[in-house]
């Protein structure tokens, strides 16, 4: 999937393949400089929602969706580091490539990982970059993993587009 993913249409993916070799899967993604966040605006995500709203369609789930695997260049947020997607089994044992707390308690348990991950991480990815969810609160969140119930309700039905609304409704709370 990952290999056929539409790289011309989507600017904020980066081309990336995965080839089989002898029981073995090579990873390569293409180089993107990154560049310092000075000021960010609401439509600086758009491109960022349209590909995300596109993994959705296609049923592609990132798993990882947080600050350290969504970089900005100069033209735009790009989504890196698809690995975590993948199937990931170490000494017998199946792993789960997430980021603690953008994700669900139950999908830990259950040891599957939803689209409601990456909605849950791109949510809290608005709110980083906007300053508007500090160290400390990453911190906190991650001895509970109690998302607002607001977050977890509202958004499962939501379209990127309509979750970067809803984040944007709320750092105009703040």
């Amino acid at each position: 999937m990952i290999n056929n993913f539409d790289y011309k249409k989507f600017k904020s993916l980066v081309r990336t393949e995965i080839v089989e070799k002898e029981n073995e899967y090579i990873y390569k993604q293409q180089y993107c400089k990154v560049k310092k966040i000075t000021q960010i605006e609401k439509s600086d995500f758009f491109d960022l929602a349209d590909t995300l709203d596109y993994f959705s369609t296609i049923g592609y789930i990132h798993a990882d969706l947080n600050k350290k695997n969504i970089i900005y260049t100069s033209d735009g947020f790009k989504i890196i580091d698809y690995e975590p997607s993948l199937l990931q089994i170490k000494n017998n044992i199946k792993q789960l490539m997430v980021t603690i707390p953008y994700v669900l308690k139950d999908e830990l348990k259950s040891k599957k990982i939803t689209i409601l991950t990456d909605k849950i991480g791109f949510y809290y990815f608005i709110l980083r970059v906007n300053n508007h969810f500090s160290s400390l609160d990453v911190v906190n969140l991650s001895k509970t993993l109690q998302h607002k119930n607001k977050i977890d309700q509202k958004i499962i039905d939501f379209s990127y587009g309509e979750i970067l609304n809803y984040a944007y409704s709320d750092i105009d709370l703040c």
